[in-house]
């Protein structure tokens, strides 16, 4: 079992720091080996769990790789053929970007970067694809100089590139994560609580072949809700994680429940309600749109085949013209790099 990177948020990571300094000064790291390359792997994640809104996620088996190495000016990525009309080879990419990011803090700027992409997660499924591309070039980054910066520090960082924490932190902590932004002295701050996730569960996930941006997920959200859809939500975000920590896991299939979002959403996806509705009738202990969309989990019994599940997801597919279901384990393990030799 790798170690995450993150795991256990605010204990700080291995460091080649000298005693007083700290990260972003030019003493924060060795002179780094450019012939080094790490391997950095992240998770998938997925977002929300239903009522917890841009504050809960949790991490699946399903991994994102990055190979990196430094170079000495210039960021040299390659991403695979599958996804090259999908996402940016420059250094806009979000893997990039948020490399860069890490040595800045670092106080190493000045290096390049060469990276190679392994792109195995989906674009556009809710499934945590960019948190994980931001965690792996976090991570990459760290490890190539040393691991100067802490896991708060790369929380932070990541939740500054992806404008919300819901799904970085459990990318980078793995299991399933509670968070929050908090405005400090100098800037907004992440507060994250980390669960391991349930061993008794594993995740049914239909995965349409069609993506849904997210902005345009986002764009059919009102500005304004009525009172009692808040309360209703904040009642069962509090459940969810009580029913998580106490393991009472009975109480997923309300706690999972919500009217903040999915039913707005449900107007670019007409099948989500009965999808949802049918993977609880089917034996789910819980189930909810992934994220922004399309892609749609049910937490089911570890072990068993649940034929009433996957019935109610694959009419979901159906619906949406097509695509996969996937049995994927809740993950406890966040992102990791490690060295390995050149691709």
């Amino acid at each position: 079992m790798r170690r995450s990177a993150a795991a256990g948020l605010g204990k700080q990571a291995r460091s080649r720091r000298r005693p007083g300094e700290r990260a972003g000064s030019c003493w924060a790291v060795s002179v780094p080996d450019m012939e080094q390359w790490v391997l950095a792997r992240a998770p998938a994640t997925t977002a929300n769990l239903g009522p917890g809104f841009d504050t809960l996620g949790m991490a699946l088996g399903w991994d994102e790789e990055l190979r990196a190495a430094l170079a000495p000016s210039g960021v040299h990525l390659v991403v695979p053929a599958h996804v090259s009309s999908q996402v940016p080879a420059g250094a806009e990419n979000l893997v990039a970007r948020a490399a860069q990011a890490a040595l800045r803090a670092a106080g190493a700027g000045g290096f390049g970067l060469r990276l190679r992409l392994g792109a195995r997660l989906p674009v556009g499924r809710g499934l945590g694809s960019s948190a994980a591309a931001v965690a792996v070039g976090l991570v990459a980054a760290n490890a190539l100089l040393g691991n100067p910066l802490r896991a708060q520090e790369l929380l932070d960082l990541g939740a500054q590139i992806e404008g919300h924490p819901d799904n970085v932190a459990p990318a980078l902590a793995g299991g399933l994560c509670v968070s929050c932004l908090v405005q400090g002295e100098q800037a907004v701050r992440v507060v994250t609580v980390r669960l391991d996730p349930p061993r008794a569960l594993e995740a049914l996930v239909a995965v349409p072949d069609r993506p849904l941006a997210t902005h345009e997920a986002r764009r059919v959200l009102p500005a304004l809700v009525p009172l009692g859809d808040a309360v209703a939500n904040v009642q069962r975000a509090s459940l969810l994680v009580a029913a998580v920590a106490t393991g009472r896991l009975e109480l997923l299939a309300e706690a999972t429940r919500d009217r903040l979002h999915q039913r707005y959403r449900g107007r670019l996806l007409p099948g989500l309600e009965a999808a949802l509705a049918g993977a609880l009738e089917g034996g789910a202990l819980g189930a909810f749109l992934s994220g922004a969309g399309p892609s749609v989990l049910a937490l089911v019994p570890s072990g068993q085949d649940c034929p009433g599940v996957r019935a109610a997801l694959e009419h979901y597919l159906v619906q949406e013209g097509g695509g996969r279901i996937l049995r994927l384990a809740l993950a406890s393990d966040g992102a990791s790099a490690a060295p390995c030799p050149p691709p």
